[in-house]
């Protein structure tokens, strides 16, 4: 599936086309988070995160991935990499769900865009998809690049000034 699923993202690519508008700010309303929960500390600042999104009045959904041997977290819908199918096609509700609500932002929050999370990507019905990754497909719509990347509290407060500015 690893080698099949590049491929399929390719031909989704084109074959997906949504009108991709993004909204100012201060008039959105909805917005999707996607990520690897990897560890409580990145939970944390992502936590910090989502209540300054909260308390600008939006309703915020997330979709972290877990890996096997993770224990699910309970306060969150998950799914796990490998309940992808060999076409492409999700065996997970709650990744069905999370493409087809119509975001105003969607952001990925990671450094690097495996196939899984770009088909994810791909299939939203989100109006502007916003990360820190740039990849051939150029599927985000708002690629953010900082320099401290690899702090995550940094990246997410620099995340939200820029998100505040779009007007």
């Amino acid at each position: 599936m690893k080698f099949l699923l590049p491929t399929i993202n390719l031909i989704e690519n084109r074959k997906y086309r949504v009108n991709r508008i993004s909204l100012n700010y201060t008039n959105s309303k909805y917005i999707g988070i996607l990520y690897e929960y990897v560890d409580e500390n990145k939970q944390k600042a992502i936590n910090s995160f989502i209540k300054k999104l909260k308390n600008d009045g939006k309703k915020v959904n997330l979709l972290p991935a877990i890996e096997k041997n993770n224990a699910d977290n309970r306060y969150f819908k998950t799914f796990r990499i490998n309940e992808i199918g060999f076409l492409g096609n999700w065996k997970n509700n709650n990744v069905k769900s999370f493409i087809y609500q119509p975001y105003d932002f969607l952001i990925y929050l990671d450094l690097k865009i495996i196939p899984e999370m770009e088909n994810i990507l791909i299939k939203s019905l989100s109006r502007c998809r916003i990360g820190f990754s740039y990849n051939k497909l150029k599927i985000l719509e708002m690629v953010l690049k900082t320099e401290n990347e690899f702090d995550i509290d940094y990246r997410l407060n620099k995340l939200y000034h820029y998100l505040k500015k779009i007007k």
